[in-house]
Formats: C-alpha cells, structure tokens, sequence
C-alpha cells in the first residue's frame, strides 16, 4: 500500500525491516496520541480525532502481537483520512467487509512488514514453520499475520503450503514451542513492557488524561478545566470517548 510505503518514508523509517518501536515511531514522528486501556472484549481499538488532536485507543488486555497490529490499523485510519471509528476485534482480525477496514488492514501489513523486505527476506528460503515463526518474532507479530505478509507480499503463492502452514500455526503449542525452543522472543518495545491504563505523555496533566486514566471523575475533570459537568460529557462525547471510558 503506497500510503503506508510513504508515511514510513515520511517519519524516517525506510523500507528494509521492522519499526524499532511502533509506539514511538506513531506518537513522534507520527503526530498521533496513543492510548493504551482496558476496553472490554468488544472493542479492539480506536481512532478518534477532533481539530488537531488524534487519539488512537488500543486494547491493552490483547497479546502485544495484536496490540500492535491494532495500532498500526488505528494509525492507517489516521493516514488515509477515514472518519473516526471504533473497531471491533473482527473489524482488525476478521475477515472485512468495509472498505475502509480493507484498507486500515493493508496499511498496517505494509507498514508493519514492508513488502519488499518480506520478498527479500523469503528469497531462497524454505517457507518452514520454524521460519515463519522466526519472521513473526523479528517484525513483532503473530505467526498467523507473518503467514499472510509473506502470501500478500508475493513471497507465497504455493496454495497447499500455505494452508499446512496455517494448520500448523493453528496448533499453537507447535509453533510456541519452537518459539521458546529456538530462544526468538516476542520483539521488545514500549506496547511489550507497559499495563493499562498508559497515556500518552502530552495529555498525562490535563483534564482529559485523566478521565482517560480513570484518575479524575468527569466532574472533577470539568472543574479542573473550568467547564460545567455538563458541557464536559458534552465535548466527551463529541469525541466519542463515551464509547470507550465511563463519563456518567
């Protein structure tokens, strides 16, 4: 996806491997704001923007495979200019139907596991388990997602190959023991190492932190802002948090 190829361009990253620390690389150079919560079974992740700001929620209670799946998803919504959203986990993980998914989905495959790094990674390699799981590890994703990179890459076309791929990736005590068994441990970054609630550091002293922490009441959020109670739920709903935190 050549929006994804250009933002990673744009933020200073290139092409030929994975982000040091998605997190980072989005709330820095990517101008977003990225809220870490527990958000329930049903929701996976967020984009909600309103004037300048840009706040992307991500479930903090999934594996930090998904996590950041599901924040490089929240973050193509963002590139590409879609309307704000919140995602279910099907909407991120499931099989999409909404082309504004597809493309969220797109964008995070490519901007996660540039194509053109994942073909030269696959050039001459036998397409094992242990290899799959061994990319998985390197770009800080599931086994699954670095199976369909390397086959919407273009780096798998053999059909039967996939599918047995896919049924031993299914077998998780498989490719988590060779996981373990070959010492290649999930990717180390900021999504990895922290527990909800995190907030971001440029709101962690404002009135909306913390209602986003779960630190401050809605009412006392409004008196520290000097807003009625009222005119807070207001402008918290105009966000959409009312979706997300409690602001009754």
């Amino acid at each position: 996806m050549l929006e994804a190829r250009r933002a990673r361009l744009d933020m200073g990253f290139g092409l030929e491997g994975p982000l040091p620390d998605l997190l980072a690389a989005v709330e820095g150079p990517g101008a977003a704001q990225v809220v870490v919560l527990d958000l329930g079974d049903d929701v996976a992740g967020a984009y909600l923007q309103r004037g300048g700001l840009v706040l992307l929620f991500v479930n903090g209670e999934h594996a930090a495979v998904r996590q950041r799946f599901t924040l490089a998803h929240e973050f193509g919504h963002c590139r590409l200019g879609h309307a704000s959203v919140i995602d279910r986990p099907s909407d991120v993980f499931g099989t999409q139907h909404d082309p504004a998914e597809v493309a969220a989905n797109y964008f995070a495959a490519e901007f996660l596991m540039p194509g053109q790094a994942v073909r030269r990674w696959a050039r001459g390699r036998r397409l094992t388990l242990d290899e799959v799981v061994r990319l998985a590890a390197d770009y800080g994703v599931s086994a699954k997602a670095a199976r369909i990179r390397l086959e919407t890459a273009d780096a798998l076309r053999d059909r039967a190959l996939a599918a047995r791929l896919d049924a031993e990736i299914d077998d998780e005590g498989l490719h988590l023991g060779l996981a373990g068994w070959f010492g290649w441990h999930d990717l180390r970054d900021e999504l990895s190492a922290l527990s909800p609630p995190r907030v971001p550091p440029a709101l962690r002293d404002t009135a909306l932190g913390g209602v986003l922490a779960g630190d401050l009441t809605v009412a006392q959020a409004a008196a520290r802002s000097g807003r009625s109670p009222g005119d807070m739920r207001r402008a918290l709903s105009d966000l959409g948090l009312d979706r997300l935190v409690p602001i009754g």
